[in-house]
């Protein structure tokens, strides 16, 4: 099973500087809602463009050089959660009863509030600190974590935390 992390509230909208456009059928014709409206999508590259991507600006300020792993979609501000469960069970962390997952622990499992990624964030933050065998099949994965950690301290304040798509 994939898992993919989400913003639950995308920065760029709630800060209004997200660049929609009509999200298209297989014809290239608008989709549209129940009511007749049609179906919009953040264009990210059209955002990030524009300046307008908070995901892209604090990235770019964190000081973060590597580790990114972005979801299935390739979206940006979108975490592959399966992988971080990876990096979680190298360390021997990975706990879905403490809420040691980047599963989702609240109601149907699709959500993680912001306390709960600051949970897997402060223990992401412990397990480097300890430097325990940092490594996978002999190799590093320290950026990998840091990006971790960060992504979900990034969301918890940005994004209201996460949705947990799988």
């Amino acid at each position: 099973m994939g898992l993919d992390n989400i913003p639950h509230v995308y920065p760029c909208r709630k800060q209004g500087t997200a660049i929609e456009s009509p999200r298209l059928d297989k014809d290239g014709n608008p989709l549209k809602n129940e009511d007749g409206s049609v179906v919009m999508s953040i264009d990210c590259q059209a955002t990030q463009e524009n300046g307008g991507c908070p995901y892209q600006n604090d990235y770019e300020q964190s000081g973060l050089t590597g580790g990114v792993v972005y979801g299935i979609f390739g979206t940006d501000c979108w975490y592959r959660g399966k992988y971080g469960n990876y990096l979680l069970e190298e360390l021997g962390i990975y706990d879905e009863t403490e809420g040691i997952s980047f599963y989702g622990t609240l109601g149907d499992g699709s959500y993680k509030s912001p306390h709960e990624c600051l949970v897997v964030a402060d223990a992401i933050a412990t397990a480097i600190d300890a430097g325990d065998d940092l490594m996978v099949e002999g190799k590093p994965i320290t950026d990998e974590l840091l990006y971790a950690q960060w992504y979900l301290r990034w969301t918890a304040t940005n994004c209201e935390g996460v949705d947990c798509w799988y």
